[in-house]
């Protein structure tokens, strides 16, 4: 959809202009004072007023004396619909409208309306933003269509944010931190969604990062392709994503009507496309604000912290290790140039106390040198700016800093100071103007910068990615009827595409079990066979380390015994007699769908790893054998993996060889596929494979 009608329009009308201080107001007065500067052919529509602050109204959209491209609607509800209609006939081909009570409700005939209006505007042809939002801003053509009154800065920023809330915006822009290319308060998001949005910021070239809060995603495969051309044009999109709790998810669907989806498939989801996920707004700003301000992103979690006291070096250095920043020693090369401009009783060490006996010019000469080392990507800083800086010593370092960034940077510079306080814009802007951010005090900007680090290593990493998901072929609306396969119809399934599985055979009778039991070889495992007994153990459906023939008819008939007194009622197929595995290390490995996100693969290690620790990793289908071997690496007890106290290595290309396997599987059964679990799977010594000592599979059935 091309959305450059809706976002960057030459001939506007505002529809039920007002001097009251409503949404129609703000959004009449904002209209006036900035894009009545702008030029000629803007127009204000009224019923009530035959001036709206000065300016000369239209009684309707029908006597504007020539075409429009956008009509902002600021009417109620009641409306919209015949509005809308004389827009078209106008020739618009957006529309902005405010008004709320549609779908997001959650009353019949509210969503009715709204399906009402999505059927319009398909017919009218009209790229509609909303309904029950606040407008947009376009900083870059001074094109303002909003609905709260806010200070307009005069130039436009790098950050293009769209958001489902319009209280969100409004916070935002109130911050002095950064500023926007485009600001779009979405709403309910129903015929231009927020999809379409991202993709349109993405495709600006006047924004540098892509910044969003999303309460619900819409089109999860239009989502993944913007996602994958903004990691392609390595434009990072940094998301504050509502849901994360139950109370949160209620919320958000409540706001706009949309699904929050399973809090763990979407960061499993962002992570794969390189998505910055972010806790708050405090961060989305801050994140945002420092890719807009840098010049270039640091390369690689190889920092210098170079401050002006011991205090503040100390500091900065824990906080600095407990968010996982890595400060590498310099090169004895750069050691030997830093002994040289530095006082004689600082030491030429990473982090680095320039001591009192320096001063401006030192720094910006140990800045210089340290960034010259090959070893170091990034030079932070914990210079306390205040609103009017009455320290001389102060100033004069950061004017030394500020002549080493005026040089050509090759590399990274950030101040990160140690506790909040009033900044001098003077200042903040020579920082900005050399490409310098101020961060938040370090437990956030430090985050922040990590944040950043781990989107340069993805970048480094994305050619091994897959950059698609996999999602049903279509949506029936209706709970599905959840069908489980018994343990040896799974094995069957795990088989068809490569799955290694035991010898076992299904046995009737005691007398097939036996013959079972003698052609597979001693020692053997008996089980239940039945898909409505998925608790084996816990019915007394299963014997280990049965060695002969009589064992196998005991273990038989109390099987079946069990059984029957468990569930009276379940389908038993007979009893399964499997070949006893030697004993691995026990992994896990598993399905679940996501309804908007496809088919989630998880893997950790069985026992308590992965259900009192929760060690698993997650990450959504399809699967390549790179990022497979990334999630074994990405468990908290991977290093099981590689022989630990005289034990040697595992076969961890075989574990990650059944992970594509089962991403496969996935795939080909997207629609019926409702589960998956293999527990455990046994991984051997490395080059011994491994198998499936158990599965369960769990398709749905049209009703």
């Amino acid at each position: 959809m091309d959305l450059n009608r809706l976002l960057r329009p030459r001939k506007i009308a505002i529809v039920g202009a007002t001097e009251k201080e409503t949404m129609a107001g703000f959004a009449s007065r904002m209209f006036i004072e900035q894009c009545g500067k702008r030029r000629g052919d803007l127009y204000l529509v009224s019923l009530k007023n035959e001036t709206v602050f000065g300016i000369p109204c239209y009684r309707t959209l029908s006597e504007l004396p020539g075409t429009i491209d956008l009509a902002v609607i600021c009417t109620p509800k009641q409306t919209v619909a015949g509005l809308l209609e004389e827009a078209a006939q106008k020739g618009a081909k957006g529309a902005v409208v405010f008004a709320s009570g549609y779908g997001e409700t959650g009353k019949v005939e509210d969503k009715k309306l709204e399906e009402e209006l999505i059927d319009q505007c398909q017919r009218l042809d009209l790229a509609l933003m909303g309904p029950n939002c606040a407008g947009f801003l376009n900083f870059v053509d001074r094109v303002f269509a909003f609905g709260f009154l806010f200070h307009a800065r005069e130039s436009a920023g790098r950050v293009g944010l769209v958001s489902q809330s319009g209280q969100v915006c409004m916070a935002l822009m109130e911050s002095e931190k950064t500023s926007f290319s485009y600001v779009i308060s979405a709403g309910n998001c129903k015929i231009v969604n927020i999809e379409d949005y991202l993709e349109f910021l993405v495709d600006d070239e006047d924004t540098r990062v892509v910044a969003a809060y999303v309460e619900g995603i819409q089109n999860p495969e239009k989502f993944a392709a913007v996602l994958k051309k903004a990691a392609e044009k390595k434009k990072p999109v940094v998301v504050l994503k509502a849901g994360r709790s139950e109370k949160g998810s209620r919320a958000a669907a409540s706001h706009t009507g949309n699904l929050s989806g399973s809090d763990k498939n979407v960061d499993a989801f962002f992570r794969k496309f390189g998505v910055i996920r972010v806790d708050d707004l405090e961060e989305l700003l801050s994140v945002c604000t420092a890719i807009a301000t840098l010049p270039v992103l640091p390369r690689s979690n190889k920092l210098a912290f170079v401050n002006i006291s011991g205090g503040e070096t100390t500091i900065s250095a824990d906080a600095g290790y407990l968010h996982g920043l890595k400060l590498p020693d310099f090169s004895p090369e750069t050691a030997k140039k830093l002994r040289e401009v530095l006082p004689a009783f600082a030491t030429a060490q990473n982090p680095m106390d320039l001591t009192g006996g320096s001063n401006g010019d030192t720094f910006e000469r140990v800045a210089d040198i340290v960034l010259e080392d090959p070893g170091i990507e990034m030079l932070i800083t914990s210079l306390q700016i205040t609103k009017k800086i009455s320290d001389i010593t102060i100033y004069d370092f950061l004017n030394g800093l500020i002549r080493h960034c005026e040089k050509e940077q090759k590399k990274p510079v950030a101040v990160v100071p140690l506790i909040e306080s009033s900044r001098e814009e003077e200042v903040l802007e020579r920082l900005r103007a050399v490409g310098v951010p101020i961060l938040p005090p370090p437990h956030y900007g430090y985050r922040v910068i990590k944040k950043l680090l781990d989107y340069t290593d993805y970048l480094e990493t994305m050619e091994n990615r897959t950059l698609s998901i996999v999602t049903k072929s279509e949506a029936s609306g209706r709970e599905p009827v959840k069908t489980a396969l018994s343990e040896h119809e799974s094995k069957l399934l795990f088989q068809k595409f490569g799955i290694p599985c035991p010898p076992e055979e299904i046995a009737e009778t005691e007398e097939e079990a036996v013959q079972a039991a003698a052609a597979i070889g001693y020692p053997v495992v008996l089980k239940i066979e039945s898909g409505d007994i998925l608790h084996k153990s816990e019915a007394g459906g299963v014997k280990v380390g049965i060695a002969c023939d009589e064992e196998v008819r005991t273990a038989y008939r109390k099987i079946l015994e069990n059984a029957k007194k468990y569930n009276p009622q379940a389908l038993i197929h007979g009893v399964l007699v499997q070949k006893m595995l030697e004993p691995g290390m026990e992994a896990i490995v598993g399905v679940t769908c996501d309804p908007q996100l496809g088919p989630m693969i998880l893997t950790g290690l069985g026992g308590i790893f992965t259900e009192v620790f929760q060690d698993a990793a997650l990450y959504p289908a399809p699967l390549n054998l790179w990022e497979a071997r990334e999630m074994i690496l990405s468990l908290k007890g991977s290093k099981l993996f590689r022989g630990y106290r005289g034990k040697p290595p595992l076969d961890t290309e075989a574990l990650a060889r059944v992970l594509v396997q089962v991403s496969n599987l996935a795939a080909e059964y997207k629609d019926t596929l409702v589960e998956m679990d293999i527990n455990p799977v046994f991984v051997y010594p490395d080059k011994e494979g491994v198998s499936a000592a158990d599965g369960l599979v769990v398709l749905s059935e049209k009703p």
